[in-house]
């Protein structure tokens, strides 16, 4: 039996909004090779479109911090997935059917001084491991708040 885990937020960013502002959206269109349709990323990468990241960061920030951190998007992601997949353990190159579409996972996200900042910690190096993984689109489709996470 396969892995699963389901959407539980979905966001985009909005040109000319602040680098780690994110709109949330019950469903996005993934666009093979390019990311989520309406994203300010969209298109701009040639394999990081789309930041996916698990609920369990969102949890590690609250323990971590005593504060809870604005979701969806506070960690900059695109796509927040519940506890089923720990994506952290999966080998890079692992795909993820993610609603209709289906996502490779090409490398862990960096964290940057600037999101430390913006969360008010003290260094960028408190958050390797938690920020998620950067994702290449491989099929396009729609993605819906609730849809299944499937490892495939």
């Amino acid at each position: 039996m396969s892995a699963s885990a389901r959407i539980i937020h979905l966001c985009v960013g909005l040109e000319g909004a602040p680098a780690l502002q994110r709109e949330p959206r019950n469903e996005v269109e993934f666009i093979e090779g390019k990311g989520i349709l309406g994203d300010k990323k969209f298109g701009k990468s040639s394999s990081r479109h789309v930041n996916l990241i698990s609920e369990q960061s969102y949890a590690w920030f609250k323990a971590s911090f005593g504060r809870e951190l604005r979701a969806p998007g506070g960690f900059a992601e695109q796509v927040v997935i519940s506890r089923g997949i720990d994506i952290n353990w999966l080998p890079l190159g692992a795909r993820l059917q993610v609603g209709e579409a289906v996502l490779e996972l090409v490398k862990p996200r960096q964290p940057c001084m600037h999101f430390a900042s913006s969360v008010g910690a003290p260094s960028e190096e408190l958050f390797v491991g938690h920020v998620g993984i950067m994702c290449r689109v491989i099929k396009g489709g729609e993605a819906k708040v609730g849809d299944a996470v499937l490892v495939v």
